[in-house]
């Protein structure tokens, strides 16, 4: 490895653990057919995944344990990251996952084809906007060798022009840094604190409140991972069109945002917003065009090597599973132009169904009180409230999955859970029928471990088993409507979806 501080301004930072859910096949196969673009891999049970930047390995063990049969790769810079993340997989029983340390840019083809089988999906989250152009080089030379024909890419990035006003903040930061004394942790410390100064001062060259004091509010939750994400030379936003150029020797095409509703106009659009966009030149890259009117800062974005348009009844042949008790789902979609939400009749008639078992897309489309709406509308309001989840398969029988899935979840809460606790960062439980977990907070996670070791599924069991303070009786009992809360939302859901 030659000089890689020089190249990744995180070189020494401890990343935190957090998954994302983004990454889950299942969402990804239900965003791509809400764009028509086909992916149907033609073994579910055998692909090949490699998430580029790995960190700790959260992502990875979680998809590993989710999939038996596949084959898991985490690649990352940072010896630290891949001690731990061996440690981790080799707790949790995941032989088919491993780790690589490996300096992206000194990997040319050849180089990615001695390292690395061809695979079918990468993941490469928080990557390309934070490094140098031999980095990026690098990504691209690794994916024309090794990313499969058909196969799809998930980058996340921080795009333009949604990020353009925090450029002028990160340079203010880096240069609030420089000199500071210490470690990363001390030096985010000292930076932030002169960037409050700032904010309170009145410069005009900041963020507007409400994307400044969340910035400001994680940086003093976690200054290193601060000093990671803003201390770096190399951090650039990029527009959508510029990354899909870059990626272009690669014959990588856009697929589709992970999130399909933060770009359809009629959502997120007014109707000024809408005429004025009729309006732009129609040479104008449409992610340009969009982005135009559309904040997306942070973009997480599905790219196919070798775009084709999906069959006709892809998105209707998809189903969907209950994800929360009925009682509790909130069936509306915030958006930029208000609330999006069904009629109550359409409300109930689709939670009544699904209450029954998964339900294909088209069969929901076809209740008579849904009868105005489209398998696109109930997809979209269903995938993206969270109330039901796309299936990557059906709820496995066989008991081997829950012991793997148990043994994962245990050692993720052991090893992780104080600390994404601490951080606010979200773990993930394993659920094989998705082919992947759900995003949770520690305390529900540590639930869900609990009922799978078997403890009883009531909250004064539950409760007995998770509290630490058992001296302090407004804990206990704080633990206890928490645990309550959380069976009373989900418990029914989860049996039925197999996460307990």
């Amino acid at each position: 490895m030659t000089d890689a501080k020089g190249r990744y301004g995180g070189a020494d930072s401890r990343y935190l653990p957090a998954f994302g859910v983004d990454a889950s096949p299942a969402r990804l196969h239900l965003a791509l057919a809400l764009a028509d673009v086909h992916w149907e891999p033609a073994d579910r049970e055998r692909l090949r995944v490699l998430d580029i930047g790995c960190g700790r390995g959260l992502t990875v063990c979680l998809l590993a344990a989710a999939n038996p049969g596949w084959e898991v790769i985490g690649l990352d810079l940072q010896p630290v990251h891949v001690a731990e993340a061996r440690e981790i997989a080799a707790e949790a029983g995941l032989d088919n996952a491993r780790f690589i340390e490996a300096d992206i840019a000194e990997l040319d083809e050849a180089a990615s084809v001695r390292l690395l089988p061809e695979v079918d999906i990468v993941i490469c989250n928080g990557v390309w906007t934070w490094v140098p152009d031999p980095v990026r080089l690098g990504i691209v030379a690794l994916l024309k060798a090794r990313l499969a024909p058909g196969g799809l890419l998930l980058m996340g990035y921080n795009a333009l022009p949604g990020f353009a006003d925090c450029i002028a903040m990160q340079r203010f930061l880096m240069e609030a840094a420089r000199g500071v004394p210490g470690g990363d942790a001390e030096k985010a410390r000292a930076a932030f604190a002169v960037l409050r100064r700032m904010r309170d001062g009145g410069s005009p060259h900041l963020p507007r409140a409400e994307v400044l004091d969340p910035i400001l509010e994680a940086a003093a939750v976690a200054p290193a991972y601060a000093a990671h994400e803003w201390f770096t030379p190399f951090w650039r936003p990029v527009f959508h069109a510029d990354l899909l150029r870059d990626l272009g020797p690669a014959q990588i095409e856009f697929g589709a945002p992970s999130r399909p509703s933060a770009a359809l106009h009629q959502l997120q659009l007014t109707a000024a917003q809408r005429e004025g966009y009729a309006q732009l030149p129609a040479s104008m890259p449409e992610e340009i065009l969009t982005d135009t009117f559309i904040e997306r800062r942070f973009r997480n974005d599905i790219f196919v090597r070798g775009r084709r348009p999906a069959a006709a009844t892809a998105l209707g042949d998809i189903r969907l599973a209950l994800g929360v008790n009925p009682e509790h789902a909130v069936m509306t979609l915030g958006t930029r132009t208000g609330l999006a939400s069904l009629t109550d009749a359409q409300n109930a008639a689709l939670l009544d169904a699904l209450e029954k078992g998964p339900q294909r897309l088209r069969d929901l489309a076809a209740l008579p009180a849904c009868r105005d709406l489209s398998e696109r509308d109930i997809a979209l309001m269903l995938y993206e409230t969270y109330t039901a989840h796309p299936l990557w398969r059906d709820v496995p029988t066989d008991p081997a999955f829950a012991r793997r899935a148990t043994r994962c979840n245990d050692t993720i809460a052991r090893r992780l859970g104080a600390e994404a606790f601490a951080s606010h960062a979200p773990l993930g439980a394993v659920v094989p029928a998705v082919g992947s977990a759900f995003v949770m907070g520690m305390t529900s996670l540590a639930i869900v471990a609990a009922i799978r070791m078997g403890v009883p599924a009531d909250a004064d069991h539950l409760t007995d088993r998770l509290v630490q303070r058992r001296d302090d009786p407004d804990a206990v009992d704080a633990v206890k409507r928490s645990i309550e809360n959380t069976l009373s939302r989900h418990l029914a859901a989860w049996r039925a979806i197999g996460v307990v």
